[in-house]
């Protein structure tokens, strides 16, 4: 890596809202250090639910998000870049049959798209899902598929030839995942409140219950109980998906940094046993 070559961040996300109830933090934190932070959406969010009251003044969910999603990346201090496939929706959902969704998108196609951005940025790290999606969405997966391959591919001219400039080899990637035993506490936590973690999120789709990574797999997790405050303003803008929850947004701010004051990752590129707390570590 050139000395001269300033340090780039590109967090690669299924849905408009993914970058801010994800890795909100971590974004914050390296665009609050410097750091050239940029986010890559490649839905548009279209499948999501909404109250109509949002849609007021908008031709679409689409375009309503689309503003949620540039609100967000001031909220983080990060530059937002939108693809703009069909959000699939859910697995067996109608939207996975939609000629423009993700679902029915070239693998290939898409990650050379996403080469395309990491040859023009030159990132140093790439974000995105872990492989299961976190809760198994099918776009949230096809993305870390396509990203994976967007690693082996971008600094290798022979691929993706009419994609971008000059190739590119980031130096790591990453995968945001949530910690089994983090969750274990979230779940106990949430039936205390007498709230069904088997039913977690807006549309009460996500079980808690059955997700989670090992903690003896997170080869990272980023101190980000300083930009907690940063994070719920970016989870906020994105209002027509609930704005992050909002019973765990009531919670006394010390609470808050003790279930949400580090964020997780596994370096999968290049394979790394070492616990880091600085996505850059050795790079800077």
């Amino acid at each position: 890596m050139s000395a001269r070559q300033p340090l780039a961040l590109l967090a690669l996300y299924a849905h408009p809202d993914d970058e801010s109830f994800g890795p909100g933090g971590t974004l914050a934190r390296y665009a609050a250090e410097g750091i050239d932070v940029h986010v890559a959406i490649v839905t548009d969010g279209a499948a999501g639910e909404a109250d109509a009251a949002f849609l007021t003044g908008f031709p679409s969910l689409a375009a309503r998000r689309s503003q949620e999603l540039a609100a967000a990346g001031r909220a983080l201090g990060v530059t937002m870049h939108e693809l703009g496939y069909g959000d699939s929706g859910m697995e067996g959902s109608p939207a996975n049959h939609h000629p423009d969704s993700l679902y029915q998108a070239s693998l290939d196609e898409v990650a050379c798209r996403l080469v395309a951005l990491i040859r023009t940025l030159r990132p140093q790290v790439l974000l995105t899902h872990d492989p299961t999606g976190i809760y198994y969405h099918p776009d949230h997966i096809k993305v870390h598929h396509a990203v994976n391959l967007a690693w082996e591919w971008s600094g290798d001219r022979a691929f993706c030839q009419e994609s971008g400039p000059e190739p590119w080899q980031p130096e790591r990637l990453f995968w945001n995942v949530i910690s089994d035993r983090w969750l274990k506490r979230m779940v106990r936590f949430l039936r205390l409140l007498r709230q069904d973690p088997s039913r977690f999120g807006r549309n009460g789709d996500i079980d808690l219950t059955r997700l989670g990574t090992a903690d003896e797999e997170i080869t990272t997790r980023i101190d980000v109980r300083d930009q907690l405050a940063t994070k719920r303003a970016a989870s906020a803008a994105h209002a027509s998906q609930g704005g992050g929850d909002p019973l765990l947004r009531r919670l006394p701010l010390f609470i808050q940094k003790g279930f949400f004051g580090k964020e997780a990752f596994v370096q999968a590129q290049p394979a790394a046993p070492i616990q880091r707390s600085d996505l850059f570590a050795g790079l800077r």
